[in-house]
């Protein structure tokens, strides 16, 4: 309960979006079937019944077709169901005494009807079933009115054609079903699909023999129709029977098996590898688990097992949905069975608040009781769902069970594997390894989109051990182990991973900018002094974040490059880090980059380029953004994505912001003497809305390149925004009241910003390119970007689209009401002194009418 239920493996969350592609080869498929059956069956469809008398009308039949379907007979093999509806008795009835058009009108009808009233089949479904019945039913025509056309009427020719038509439209449906089955579950193999074809017919000669003696016994005797369908019951009796006998039997096999196994095996791991496994078999399930819960009645261990036979724990509180259940099960001991389709509004909730179809919930005892309860899900196959008798046998295996739980004590093994530091009363590096290991399970699994790891390493703390004693220092500790919990929350799980060194796990996340707001709410709850010894002690602490797919898929290479970003932190005194590749790689290179690149901004050979942006509402170009490049005399184009954080991280940034700001404000001087008036935009790092001297700065070079503080424009990242909001507003609103604009940078990447976008005194926002890159698709980037257009058009700010490559990008974004684009449709970046002659060949090929994109 809790972040998963405890049905454990597989469940859904709520909300979740789910691929269409399933879907929609299921309609395609039952498009293609109907179109086969509507071709194959129209050429038939106006010739009267092969035997006039007695006729059969379309309803008659399509009650019989229901009735097939709605008494089946089951048979279980391993985990794998098969439903015998002998369906072919009214099929072989029906290419005798009716009308074609009556015999699928019928088959169509009734069987549909069963589906939709008796199964309450998803629509889907139903719509996938009505092409399929309709070419079955039209294929057993077409093959059995073709044999009987070309080898002659005689009665034993119509009844092997009767035969031969039922079995290939039993093998087309069987093959049918498997090609959906496989192309849903990612792989289709022609053996696959011949097998089925093979093995699906087993009752099919002993349905179709059985219809033909019905219908000689009708064409002979009417009255013979009691004595038909009085057989006909007694069959479906007997299958029925032997299929509840196989089951039994087969039930009973595997209980003897598994009560060897529990009781010669008192290792926990076997233990509950067996209980679950075995509930899964016995049941034909998809998924098991058991749930071992406290007094109070909050879960203190969930196990499950995986499809690899590995099993998992995990801790969660229980949520509202799970309250009904572990009240009725845990605290009543009364098992709990909700069918598929059930009418209890309870279970209906539990169900659909973990996507699940059907479960059987019963309780697992103790030596103090009832201790926790044990769950099988989703019942394997369409028709059947869990029923009495699965509750009956699953409470034989949990009591059975147990009796191993209590000999082998495996609640307290279960209870004190989620080990705790002793100290501080946090989790400890174990619990968390195991937490994590988890959470990543869940990414992987696409349970979870993402996982976050945050590393705290507190400063001096040995100074405060050697002074006032260890103590003390336990007592900091502790003090900190709370105040970080409080500051994260319900957001995650706070260990001690030993020393003065905490961790934080942040499960289920895949937002970087809320994990950036939690770390420097950690940080923020270390400012207040903590009182030691009648001493207020300062405690700082620095702290590493990793994230989970972005920078490691597994537990131990997360936790490292947390720590790589954790110290990074501490050498540079920023006291936030968030890990990137360049932190732990290629250490020798870059510090000879670091020199090449002072020496390249010294010589020079750091060079503008511009791009252009051009406003959609009058096709003119208004401005441009400024890029560096780097031309490295031995590596070649360095690319600004490696450079640029090595300036950052070596304190160079600063130099290239300037050289950056007197290269691109000299350019937009030379194109206002030239005639050109145009604007250029150039983006400030984090390390610059930090450095005090910025705004003089600026104004000393628009001075010295005599250009209107409106033609330059300034973009800054969301990040950079959230590193240090108060410091990064105040030192916006005087670059804006110098007069140069503003613009937020990859706007959309985060949601920091929105709430402090009203607050920012920007004149635009540029929408990042990995949204304008999707919206050609017309997905979800579509509304995300049309949301940030009206957002923007709200608070009265400009919007910029970058990244544009085509032109059914250009024209969405301009039937939207963007603003201003840019990217490679319109121009690729240029050296600065390229920009006139590319605006004067422009301008030619407008004149002539030859350039769309305006």
């Amino acid at each position: 309960m809790g972040g998963e239920p405890i049905g454990g493996e597989g469940a859904s969350r709520p909300g979740r979006a789910r691929s269409l592609r399933p879907t929609l080869l299921a309609l395609a498929f039952g498009a293609l079937l109907l179109g086969i059956g509507l071709l194959v069956g129209l050429p038939y469809l106006d010739r009267p019944a092969n035997l006039p008398s007695p006729g059969v009308s379309w309803w008659l039949l399509g009650v019989a077709f229901a009735a097939t379907e709605i008494f089946v007979v089951h048979l279980d093999a391993r985990r794998q169901g098969q439903s015998i509806s002998l369906s072919e008795i009214p099929l072989v009835v029906g290419l005798f005494l009716a009308a074609p058009v009556a015999l699928v009108a019928g088959k169509v009808v009734g069987s549909l009807a069963a589906m939709a009233v008796h199964r309450r089949s998803p629509p889907v479904k139903i719509a996938f079933n009505l092409g399929l019945h309709v070419a079955e039913a039209s294929v057993a025509v077409a093959v059995f009115r073709t044999l009987t056309d070309l080898l002659g009427g005689s009665e034993p020719i119509t009844w092997l054609a009767a035969c031969a038509a039922a079995l290939v439209a039993s093998a087309l449906s069987h093959s049918a079903v498997t090609v959906v089955v496989a192309f849903y579950e990612g792989g289709l193999r022609l053996r696959n699909v011949l097998s089925a074809a093979v093995t699906g017919q087993a009752a099919s000669p002993l349905a179709v023999t059985l219809a033909l003696i019905g219908v000689i016994t009708v064409s002979a005797s009417p009255t013979g129709a009691w004595l038909l369908a009085a057989f006909g019951c007694l069959l479906l009796v007997a299958y029925r029977a032997y299929g509840a006998l196989a089951d039994r039997h087969l039930n009973l096999e595997r209980l003897y098996r598994f009560s060897e196994a529990v009781s010669a095996s008192p290792e926990a791991e076997e233990v509950m590898s067996g209980l679950l496994g075995q509930a899964r078999e016995l049941l034909r399930a998809e998924r098991a688990t058991a749930a071992f819960v406290t007094s109070d009645g909050s879960i203190v261990a969930r196990v499950r097992l995986r499809a690899s036979g590995r099993l998992t724990r995990s801790e969660d509180p229980p949520n509202a949905e799970d309250l009904p259940v572990l009240r009725q099960v845990v605290t009543e001991g009364i098992p709990l069975l909700m069918a598929r389709g059930t009418r209890d509004p309870e279970a209906r909730r539990w169900l659909a608040a973990y996507g699940m179809r059907d479960a059987v919930v019963v309780p697992l005892r103790g030596k103090a009781g009832v201790v926790g309860a044990l769950v099988v899900a989703d019942r394997i196959g369409d028709i059947r769902s869990f029923d009495k008798d699965d509750v009956l046998l699953l409470e034989t295996v949990a009591n059975q069970a147990s009796v191993a739980l209590r000999n082998g004590e495996l609640v307290g093994q279960l209870r004190h594997e989620a080990l705790h530091d002793a100290l501080t009363g946090l989790p400890n590096r174990e619990h968390l390894r195991r937490r994590l290991a988890t959470a990543l399970d869940d990414v992987a699994d696409g349970r979870a989109q993402g996982a976050a790891v945050m590393i705290l390493d507190l400063d001096d703390f040995k100074q405060v051990n050697e002074t006032l004693g260890h103590q003390e220092g336990d007592l900091l500790l502790v003090e900190v182990g709370v105040r970080l919990a409080t500051a994260v929350g319900q957001a995650g799980t706070v260990a001690r991973l030993g020393g003065d060194e905490f961790a934080v796990l942040l499960p289920d996340t895949a937002d970087e900018s809320r994990v950036l707001r939690i770390g420097r709410r950690i940080l923020q709850a270390l400012e207040q002094p903590i009182a030691l010894d009648g001493l207020e002690i300062e405690v700082t602490g620095s702290l590493g974040i990793a994230l989970a797919p972005a920078h490691a898929d597994d537990p131990a290479a997360l936790l490292k490059r947390a720590d790589i970003a954790m110290y990074d932190a501490k050498t540079s005194t920023r006291g936030l880090r968030l890990y990137e590749p360049e932190l732990d790689t290629d250490h020798p290179r870059r510090i000879t980059l670091v020199s090449e690149l002072r020496s390249a901004l010294q010589s020079g050979e750091i060079e503008v380029h511009v791009q252009p942006l051009l406003r959609l509402s009058s096709g003119a170009v208004t401005g441009t953004e400024a890029l560096a490049r780097w031309s490295h005399p031995e590596l070649g184009a360095v690319a600004p994505d490696y450079f640029i954080p090595i300036a950052e991280r070596s304190g160079l940034i600063g130099l290239l912001t300037s050289r950056m700001l007197d290269r691109s404000l000299a350019a937009c001087a030379e194109w206002r003497a030239a005639g050109n008036d145009l604007g250029v935009a150039v983006n400030l790092s984090a390390r610059s809305l930090l450095d005090a001297d910025l705004v003089d700065e600026v104004a000393r070079l628009l001075r010295r390149h005599d250009v209107p503080a409106d033609r330059l424009t300034l973009e800054v990242t969301e990040s950079s925004v959230m590193a240090d909001p108060p410091r990064a507003v105040a030192l916006l609103h005087q670059l804006r009241d110098l007069g140069v604009r503003l613009s937020v940078d990859d706007f959309g990447t985060g949601y920091s910003s929105l709430s402090y976008l009203k607050r920012l005194p920007v004149h635009e926002v540029k929408i990042d390119r990995s949204f304008v890159a999707g919206l050609a698709e017309q997905g979800e980037d579509m509304v995300i970007v049309r949301a940030i257009i009206d957002l923007g058009h709200h608070l009265g700010l400009e919007v910029v689209a970058e990244g544009v490559e085509d032109q059914a990008t250009w024209d969405l974004l301009a039937s939207m009401g963007c603003d201003l684009v840019q990217g490679w449709h319109l121009a690729r970046p240029m050296p600065s002194a390229e920009l006139r002659p590319w605006l004067g060949t422009r301008e030619n090929v407008r004149s002539r009418g030859g350039l769309r994109v305006v």
